[in-house]
């Protein structure tokens, strides 16, 4: 994507980096307040900068926040009353009645993958449908800071987090719940995707084809970029570790706790 030589800074905040078109600032402005919900800087309950404050750290337009709050609020992260504040809200009660059944399922690994197997290319194909402005910066966002000569663990988290970020984008918090639940499931299993140079090589190419089609709004092309993807995965995952003495990145230490990755 194509940005603009503006960007701002605030304390102890890294510079943001706007499109040229307003609209762009307005989506970056929602995708970098969406990293710090997501992240538990702005928890739920909490209010957030008031538009004058949101509007100086940026360094744009009352309306520019404004519309980026509209953003926020249709994706249910948080809930304005206008001359009252913005507040971040916490999961609705039928996403929390969902995790809590599917944290209380036995997690079978080959059921979790047949899930994910089943889901994620329609899920592939209703974000190519929906993805805003927003979603497509982020998507690119996480793309943009893979690399697959990082560690292991690292590389994994940024894959997990494009597979949320997809899923964020079909605009139904119940599918982000799933994947989220899915994600957890297997990431034990999923480090060895990225054990290698060569396996993180065909992953983060998976990831691109994918972000192209969702791009181009390509419903069809996203479901097959998918399944391209996943076959892809699990070939790699399925093969033997021959390359992995020599890779320097090798992962061969106990896979901690990883958790969804923001791109703040």
């Amino acid at each position: 994507m194509t940005t603009a030589a503006k960007t701002t800074e605030s304390a102890g905040r890294p510079a943001t980096v706007f499109l040229k078109a307003g609209k762009g600032k307005a989506s970056e402005v929602a995708v970098v307040l969406e990293r710090r919900i997501i992240s538990g800087e702005y928890r739920p309950g909490m209010r957030l900068p008031s538009e004058r404050d949101l509007a100086a750290s940026f360094a744009v337009s009352r309306n520019t926040v404004r519309d980026a709050l509209s953003l926020l609020e249709k994706r249910q992260l948080i809930r304005i009353r206008w001359g009252a504040g913005t507040v971040v809200l916490g999961p609705e009660e039928a996403v929390l009645r969902m995790t809590s059944a599917l944290e209380q399922s036995q997690h079978e690994l080959d059921n979790v993958t047949e899930l994910r197997d089943l889901l994620e290319p329609e899920i592939t194909a209703l974000a190519a449908r929906r993805a805003t402005d927003a979603d497509l910066i982020a998507l690119n966002d996480i793309i943009e800071r893979s690399n697959p000569r990082m560690q292991p663990r690292e590389s994994l988290k940024l894959d997990m987090a494009f597979h949320m970020a997809l899923a964020r984008s079909t605009d139904n918090a119940l599918i982000v719940t799933i994947l989220d639940f899915a994600n957890d499931a297997t990431e034990r299993v999923r480090l060895s995707s990225h054990r290698t140079l060569d396996r993180r090589e065909i992953s983060l190419a998976g990831h691109r084809r994918i972000f192209e089609m969702v791009r181009a709004h390509d419903v069809d092309g996203a479901r097959e970029a998918m399944r391209r993807h996943l076959d892809e995965v699990a070939a790699i995952s399925d093969a033997p570790d021959v390359s992995a003495a020599a890779d320097p990145f090798d992962a061969s230490a106990e896979l901690g706790s990883i958790t969804e990755t923001t791109t703040e």
